[in-house]
């Protein structure tokens, strides 16, 4: 149980993590319609170009879905054909700022392909002079941290994984160079028995970063004690909330304040200071650009198919209303910085909240009954244990055509 709560507080607090909804701050890939094609989202990058200030960009690098460990022929070309295809339809004052290169990219390229995939970024699209470029590994994976180093990544960030060694693989990283070492947690298994045991290692090594585990991935059989054991053991070491499931080493945050900081949280589930358009960069990749979404087929054959024939290869989109629009701004502002500034939006969009959002209110209404979170005259504040429901409050707030 959490020793600063109640013991029927923390067992209320245990159900409800199981209870989070998965996707919440944007559409999950079912949500998304398939009268949404190639001429949509062409018409929505070059629309993106008209903003004032050019929005900058997030590249995500993915592999495709059941990659083998040894590779797919013909991938790393194209990654490439699918960059050029979106480059073509972007301005040249877009910048890239991060690249993400997800889960298995890393096992499904050799290092040597996967440095020219990150050296080709810049052929393309114009870059900022140091961009993040952030590799997700698992732990247990055949590839060393110099590895990655050596072909451009900056950042490594550690995918816990019952049974592997992921405490050796962040040392590792640590002592290569990064910029940025983080260690990403997932939902524990009550057959994991070392899961807190890998986490006082990991703290020991005091990564700039610890993701606390989201629900999207739960296990047959989670163990929620562990879970909230993580979150306190993440806090009692001095880490602090920056948005989303991320906590970062206190003496890491800028001298001032963080409330703002933190404005936004991408696709990769990553929380950013600004907000940037995001480019899924693979067969499946997912994108949003504004307020549209859209998907690129998953299978890699046909995929490969609809490249050749100078297609991104869409499969399916959406485009956000104005409510879902406004809503999203709400649910990122519960995401990133725990609160909610009630009369900010009012300000900023000149209407009134309880008119426009009553029924989210009322939503909202039995959680600050728990005590999870408070108005503060007109600012919602998380308490420090709501902050692990983020998912269920910005929930209030999601579109009735997500199903809520």
């Amino acid at each position: 149980m959490i020793a600063d709560l109640p013991s029927s507080s923390s067992v209320l607090l245990a159900q409800s993590l199981l209870q989070q909804p998965s996707w919440v701050l944007h559409p999950a890939a079912a949500q998304l319609g398939g009268d949404f094609g190639e001429t949509h989202w062409a018409n929505a990058l070059r629309a993106s170009n008209e903003q004032l200030i050019p929005r900058s960009l997030t590249l995500a690098l993915q592999a495709p879905e059941g990659a083998p460990v040894d590779g797919v022929p013909g991938y790393p070309a194209a990654l490439l054909a699918c960059l050029r295809i979106h480059a073509a339809h972007l301005a040249d004052d877009r910048e890239v700022v991060a690249m993400v290169l997800q889960r298995g990219l890393a096992e499904c390229l050799e290092p040597a392909a996967l440095g020219q995939v990150i050296d080709a970024v810049p052929q393309s699209l114009r870059i900022v002079a140091r961009p993040q470029v952030e590799v997700r590994l698992d732990a247990g994976s055949r590839r060393h941290a110099a590895q990655l180093r050596a072909v451009g990544c900056t950042r490594l960030n550690v995918v816990d994984l019952p049974h592997a060694d992921g405490p050796t693989l962040l040392a590792q990283a640590l002592r290569e160079g990064f910029t940025a070492c983080y260690y990403q947690l997932r939902v524990p298994d009550m057959a994991d028995t070392g899961f807190l045991a890998r986490l006082d290692q990991v703290l020991a090594l005091a990564p700039d970063r610890i993701v606390l585990p989201a629900p999207c991935t739960l296990p047959a059989h989670p163990d929620v004690s562990a879970w909230l054991g993580a979150w306190q053991a993440v806090r009692g070491a001095g880490y602090v909330p920056i948005g989303g499931d991320h906590y970062q080493r206190g003496d890491r945050l800028p001298p001032l304040t963080i409330a703002g900081e933190s404005r936004h949280c991408d696709l990769a589930r990553v929380p950013r200071r600004d907000r940037s358009d995001f480019l899924g960069i693979g067969s499946g990749g997912y994108s949003q650009i504004g307020d549209v979404y859209c998907r690129l087929e998953p299978d890699f054959i046909r995929w490969q198919a609809r490249l050749a024939g100078g297609h991104a290869g869409v499969t399916c989109g959406r485009v956000q209303s104005e409510t879902e629009a406004l809503a999203s701004g709400l649910m990122q502002q519960i995401a990133c910085n725990h609160t909610l500034d009630v009369a900010e939006f009012e300000w900023r969009n000149a209407m009134s909240f309880a008119d426009r959002f009553s029924a989210a209110l009322d939503r909202l209404a039995p959680i600050i009954a728990r005590g999870w979170a408070r108005w503060d005259q007109d600012v919602l504040r998380l308490a420090p244990e709501g902050a692990l429901l983020w998912r269920m409050m910005a929930a209030c707030f999601r579109s009735t055509r997500d199903g809520s």
